[in-house]
């Protein structure tokens, strides 16, 4: 256990509150320091010369993560402006997590200009940064609240607002993000009120997901709270969430409640009493039938009205690292997801706390020293007397004697890039210029030149942008579902102007500029089947040297009909349900010269050939 520990335990997690958006999301605030947290993604503020090390958030990451930090973050400066609302991104180094995405923050300014605006924008940029690169969590600092001056209540405020909006639109059909940390200092009382109060007005939406703690000395809803008061505590054990919380757990949803009783399987006091009344007769009667049969030390019944799929209920008198592990086992055979487990023995048996805490871990980490993947993703000790919390936080100390040093890096291949992209060096974004008579460079030219053989081209690019590439890549998998059998790729053409390169390379096609160069099909962005349609100088405006460009793009055209002026999505295939659209539009079904798409996630700037007459 010690040496799985220091490599696979990470730092113990103090949730203040937590709250879950309708859509699934859970919100934790958490207490702490940076250097001890641990999240797939982590939030860090830096200056506009991407300096580490000016302020108190950046000087603690650099302390931590070590020089290769500062490295990659000045490799990455040559591939994103440096400006004020701009995220670069680096591997996660020494630190406890995969990814850090280090934000250009605006300053406060009194709520004077565009701050507000900036830092929502930042704020969206980062959550989708992550759902796209298929990361699960994220933990956001208190950013900006420092030299910057915002004021906490109103970062509180503007994260949750932009969180809450966030989940509530339209997110992928597989939803890689699952959680979003909030982090403040463990003294920084200003900070954890501040957040609270707006968690207390947030959880009216899904009040059953709430966990909100109140102090005696409350003034108002919430309360000003003096102390850190915890209502959980976290800790990674493998692949595999511990969580120690005081709290009722007939009131927990999870696939898997387990129940401590006696040899009769019928203890009707303490929390087996609640369990067994809150589940009912049927439940009961079921145990009855159970225990009359052969067994082993722990039954099977259906979840009855608690909000579970099963019950296990097992015997408080055994040995508990056994018995947790053989629940362990049996949720994992059965492909379960979470349980949650009371302070097993520590009522009727008369167990120590301090062994049963230790035993209930130990089993843990046996577990995943044994599974190195699992189904089984959530372990959660729900404590009804609260003096047991302090217990079991003492025992994942002892877990981490040691300070952990869990190195992570940032590999690109777990995004599902294509395998001839050169290496990324854990960049989001990367222009690489193709070699002339290379395979690849020929297959594009050739394409070219089916229809402009007149001209020369000078390079061809191709454009490696992560972000992009996954956001295409889930809208793909989206159409392939819906459309079946369906053709729903081509590789067409867009001509554009020197200035707009740039942004297209970084940010895709954005259809807010349609109407610029045509919108007789629709207001949306336009792609060509043949290349000359594109090199047209109204579409590949030729800058001061007569350079010309054109992106060979990758569409997603779908299911397709007639497109006409004033569109500004496709039209519905059935006037009868108008949620079931057309994927694009084009000049003639029968022999299209053109597509209009209206969803920019539907293109992706594969190549740009720079040429001239």
């Amino acid at each position: 256990r010690d040496e799985f520990s220091k490599k696979d335990c990470l730092s113990i997690r103090n949730v203040v509150a937590s709250i879950q958006t309708k859509e699934g999301l859970n919100l934790k605030l958490i207490s702490g320091d940076v250097l001890y947290i641990w999240a797939d993604v982590i939030v860090n503020t830096v200056p506009m010369n991407l300096q580490l090390g000016g302020g108190p958030l950046s000087r603690a990451f650099l302390q931590k993560a070590g020089p290769m930090l500062q490295k990659e973050l000045d490799d990455s400066r040559w591939e994103t402006e440096e400006k004020v609302g701009n995220i670069f991104m680096t591997s996660g180094c020494n630190l406890d997590c995969k990814a850090v995405l280090h934000v250009v923050a605006p300053d406060w300014n009194n709520g004077a200009g565009t701050s507000w605006q900036i830092m929502a924008n930042i704020v969206k940029k980062c959550l989708t940064a992550v759902e796209v690169l298929s990361f699960s969590s994220i933990t956001f600092p208190m950013i900006g609240t420092g030299n910057l001056r915002f004021p906490k209540a109103v970062f509180a405020k503007l994260i949750l607002s932009e969180v809450f909006e966030y989940s509530s639109s339209a997110r992928p059909i597989t939803k890689p993000l699952q959680e979003v940390h909030f982090l403040v200092y463990t003294n920084d009382d200003e900070g954890r009120q501040a957040f609270l109060d707006e968690f207390t007005k947030w959880s009216r939406i899904n009040p059953d997901k709430a966990r909100i703690p109140t102090a005696g000395d409350t003034q108002g809803v919430v309360g000003t709270v003096s102390k850190p008061c915890f209502t959980a505590y976290e800790m990674k054990i493998g692949a595999i969430t511990f969580q120690v919380a005081t709290g009722d757990i007939i009131t927990e949803q999870v696939d898997v409640i387990v129940n401590s009783t006696t040899r009769t399987f019928n203890l009707k006091s303490g929390v087996s009493k609640a369990i067994l009344e809150a589940a009912g007769q049927a439940v009961e009667n079921e145990c009855a039938v159970l225990a009359a049969q052969p067994h082993g030390d722990f039954i099977i019944t259906q979840g009855g009205r608690l909000k579970c799929q099963i019950i296990i209920h097992v015997l408080g008198e055994n040995d508990v690292r056994k018995t947790v592990t053989s629940v362990l086992e049996e949720c994992e055979q059965r492909k379960y997801t979470s349980v949650s487990v009371p302070a097993i023995g520590t009522g009727n048996a008369g167990k120590n706390p301090v062994t049963v805490a230790d035993n209930i871990i130990d089993a843990i980490v046996d577990f995943s020293l044994q599974h190195s993947t699992t189904s089984l993703k959530t372990v959660k000790v729900v404590i009804f007397q609260p003096e047991l919390l302090n217990v079991f936080y003492d025992s994942m100390k002892r877990d981490l004697s040691a300070s952990p040093n869990f190195q992570s890096t940032l590999s690109m291949t777990t995004y599902n890039l294509p395998e001839h992209w050169t290496d990324m060096n854990h960049q989001l974004f990367r222009v690489v210029q193709l070699d002339p008579g290379q395979p690849e460079y020929n297959t594009i030219k050739d394409k070219f030149t089916q229809t402009c053989s007149s001209y020369t081209i000078e390079k061809i690019e191709r454009i490696q942008n992560a972000f992009l590439w996954q956001s295409y890549q889930v809208k793909k998998r989206q159409m392939d579902i819906k459309n079946d059998d369906t053709n729903n790729e081509r590789l067409l053409f867009h001509g554009t102007d020197a200035d707009s390169v740039t942004y297209v390379n970084q940010h895709g096609f954005n259809r807010s500029y349609a109407g610029k160069n045509a919108v007789f099909y629709g207001k949306g962005t336009y792609f060509a089947v043949d290349a000359s349609y594109s090199a047209n100088d109204t579409y590949s405006k030729p800058d001061s040297n007569g350079r010309k460009h054109m992106y060979v793009v990758r569409v997603l055209t779908g299911v397709f009909t007639q497109g006409h002026a004033g569109l500004v999505t496709p039209p519905p295939k059935n006037p009868h349900n108008p949620t079931d659209l057309f994927d694009s539009v084009t000049d003639n079904t029968q022999s299209p010269k053109l597509f209009v798409i209206f969803f920019d996630n539907q293109a992706y700037p594969e190549y740009l050939i720079s040429f001239t007459r």
